[in-house]
């Protein structure tokens, strides 16, 4: 684990919200207020997108963001920025490009 992903163990705990879902080739915000993670400290995680609830435990190596839902394959994200209040990364869902921004949940 090198020292960013060191750093981004410690920032990604807690709640975040989504703050815009842009999906780059059409520029359209997929958003919604329908998107929400919470990231425990013991590396297990609960996501809800739209009515899909999701739980299991994701890990963070070389920048990416690893995620693996109960019963379900490994999924990785490129995080771009994750500082106190602010979580963006970059995924590819069907091969298309799509960008995620969420905010803490204060």
């Amino acid at each position: 684990m090198s020292c960013n992903d060191s750093e981004y163990s410690k920032k990604i705990i807690g709640e975040w919200e989504c703050s815009s879902w842009i999906e780059t080739e059409t520029s359209r915000d997929k958003c919604g207020n329908n998107v929400y993670f919470k990231f425990e400290n013991d590396m297990t995680y609960h996501s809800k997108i739209g009515s899909d609830d999701a739980k299991g435990v994701y890990r963070i190596s070389d920048g990416l963001l690893y995620s693996t839902p109960e019963g379900k394959l490994e999924i990785a994200v490129e995080i771009n920025t994750l500082n106190a209040d602010t979580l963006t990364f970059t995924m590819s869902r069907s091969g298309n490009e799509e960008i995620l921004t969420l905010v803490k949940k204060k």
